[in-house]
């Protein structure tokens, strides 16, 4: 009988860890991106690869999986030796996140949709964009955020073309007007509580 209760309260508390949202709070990020053009639209562009630093963006959460992301991308650095700048490229972005429920305690994967204003080097393009991402806890305030994105240029636009946008970045935790309580990647909201007596 003590087993069975036993179990049935490290289940419970094993559900509650998994089932937390993590992306419910205010979130700062810095990191650098690599974008890919195919060849055709490389010809164009001048590039096929461009790297960009920094990377900045601000999440601010609206619901209780919803989100709103706003980032900017800059190419600062021309060579950094795997990659050679020849053409600008600077990045507007704004998007709705959906967040999943964690996933091994500390990830925390979401998808996102929304739109870009890009220049390379020719007038601001507008860009639609979707693509999906994921932050991973290395504390309660602290976490890595890789993601990837598409980004499509619509053909009446000529002054960009559709790419690829991969990035990479050092995610901080504000805890500013948290939505549900302030939930923390390691530990949960909600107490699994057994009453021995």
């Amino acid at each position: 009988m003590k087993n069975k209760i036993l179990l049935i309260a490290i289940l419970c508390c094993s559900l509650n860890l998994v089932s937390q949202n993590l992306n419910d709070t205010w979130q700062i990020g810095i990191g650098m991106g690599v974008t890919k053009f195919s060849a055709s639209d490389a010809a164009f562009i001048g590039d096929g690869y461009q790297f960009q630093v920094p990377v900045v963006s601000l999440t601010m959460p609206v619901g209780e999986r919803f989100s709103i992301d706003g980032a900017m991308s800059i190419n600062t650095i021309d060579n950094i030796g795997l990659i050679e700048n020849s053409a600008s490229y600077f990045s507007l972005d704004a998007s709705l996140r959906y967040n999943f429920d964690a996933v091994l305690n500390n990830f925390s994967p979401y998808v996102f949709a929304g739109g870009s204003v890009v220049d390379s080097e020719r007038k601001m393009t507008p860009t639609f964009n979707i693509g999906a991402g994921g932050i991973y806890w290395l504390t309660d305030t602290i976490g890595v955020n890789p993601q990837v994105f598409y980004k499509h240029s619509f053909e009446s636009y000529e002054s960009m073309r559709s790419h690829i946008q991969g990035t990479l970045s050092v995610v901080f935790r504000l805890n500013w007007g948290n939505t549900s309580g302030g939930n923390s990647p390691t530990k949960s909201n909600a107490s699994c509580y057994y009453n021995q007596f």
